[in-house]
C-alpha cells in the first residue's frame, strides 16, 4: 500500500519518460532511482514534504526507460549506463528546466553524479543518496566482460517469444522482492507498485527484461576518476549505515573528486532514504537551501 499523502502528487510522461511531481515552485529539484527501482523510491519522502517547501520547490521523480511507467527501449537497443545521463539531458530539455537541484539514489547517484561532471551549467547542487562515483572494471576483464555480455544477449534473444514470468498475485512479486533485498515487506509494497501490471492470469513485472542484462563494457579506474575529476558543485553524500559496501569502498575512491564534499551516515541500508525518509529529507532540504552549512 502506497504511503497516504494529504498533497496529490502529479502524473506525467513525455517522449516516452514517466515522472512524478509535486509542488509548483521555481526551484526544480530532479529525483533518480536506483537500478530496477522506479520513481515511488521517492514516495515517503514526498509525502513528507512541509506544505511550505512546496511553494517554493518542484520535485520531479523520474522513472528511467525500462523502469516504472516509462517506456521500453526499442528492440535494438540496450541499456548502457551512459545512456541514462543522455535522458536526463532529453527530459529535462523537454520539461524547459535550465537549472535543477540533483538528488540520486543507487544508480540514479552514479547517473547524477556523472551528468553533473558533464553539465555543471544545468546543475544547482548534488546528492548522493548510498551511491557515489562510477562503476569499473580492471583492462585485463575486457575480454571476458564482452563476451559475458554478448552471451547473455544471444540467450535472452533466443527466448524473447517466451512467456514473461506470471506470478500469482501482487504480494507474490513483493515476497520476491523482499528475498533479494535488504528492505521490509512494506518499502517492497511501496516500490512494486509502479513495476506490476495485473492480467486475467496473475501478475507480471513492467521492467524490461534487458535491463537484466550485463553491461559490454565498463570505465576503467583511471577512465571513472578523469570522468568524475574536479566536480564543483556543492554535493552531499548520504550513507546508510548499513548500505552496500561496495557503495562504502566507491566512497573512498571517488571522494576527492568533489571539490566541495560532505558526507552523513544515517540510520538504515541501501534504501535508507524510505526508511528513514524525515530525516534523510531533513538533510537533503539543508543542503540545497545553505550548501555550504550541509
Amino acid at each position: 500500500m502506497l504511503i497516504a499523502n494529504k498533497n496529490k502528487i502529479k502524473q506525467g510522461k513525455v517522449a516516452g519518460l514517466a515522472y512524478q511531481e509535486l509542488g509548483k515552485g521555481k526551484r526544480t529539484v530532479l529525483m533518480l532511482h536506483g537500478w530496477q527501482d522506479n520513481s515511488n523510491s521517492f514516495v515517503p519522502m514526498l509525502s513528507k514534504l512541509p506544505s511550505d517547501q512546496l511553494a517554493e520547490f518542484r520535485f520531479i521523480a523520474l522513472d528511467f526507460p525500462g523502469h516504472g511507467q516509462s517506456n521500453w527501449r526499442g528492440p535494438d537497443a540496450h541499456y548502457y549506463f551512459v545512456e541514462y545521463v543522455y535522458d536526463i539531458l532529453s527530459f529535462i530539455r523537454y520539461m524547459n528546466i535550465e537549472r535543477c537541484d540533483i538528488v540520486g539514489h543507487s544508480m540514479g547517484a552514479l547517473v547524477g553524479g556523472l551528468f553533473t561532471s558533464l553539465y555543471k551549467e544545468k546543475v544547482e547542487s548534488l546528492t548522493l543518496i548510498d551511491g557515489i562515483g562510477l562503476l569499473y572494471q580492471s583492462d585485463k576483464n575486457a575480454r571476458q566482460q564482452l563476451l559475458q555480455a554478448f552471451t547473455s544477449r544471444d540467450s535472452l534473444d533466443k527466448n524473447i517469444d517466451a512467456p514473461r514470468r506470471l506470478f500469482a498475485d501482487k504480494q507474490a512479486i513483493i515476497k520476491a522482492r523482499v528475498k533479494v533485498s535488504d528492505f521490509s515487506e512494506e518499502i517492497a509494497a511501496i516500490l512494486m507498485e509502479r513495476n506490476i501490471a495485473m492480467c486475467e492470469e496473475g501478475a507480471r513485472l513492467t521492467t524490461d527484461p534487458k535491463l537484466k542484462l550485463p553491461s559490454t563494457t565498463r570505465f576503467s579506474r583511471a577512465q571513472a576518476l578523469n570522468l568524475l575529476q574536479g566536480i564543483e558543485t556543492p554535493t552531499l553524500a548520504v550513507m546508510g549505515a548499513s548500505g552496500f559496501a561496495q557503495m562504502k569502498h566507491s566512497l573512498t575512491q571517488f571522494s576527492d573528486c568533489f571539490k566541495r564534499f560532505t558526507c552523513i551516515e544515517v540510520d538504515g541500508g541501501h534504501h535508507c532514504h524510505m526508511e528513514n525518509p524525515e530525516q534523510v529529507l531533513e538533510k537533503i532540504l539543508t543542503h540545497i537551501k545553505h550548501p555550504n552549512l550541509s
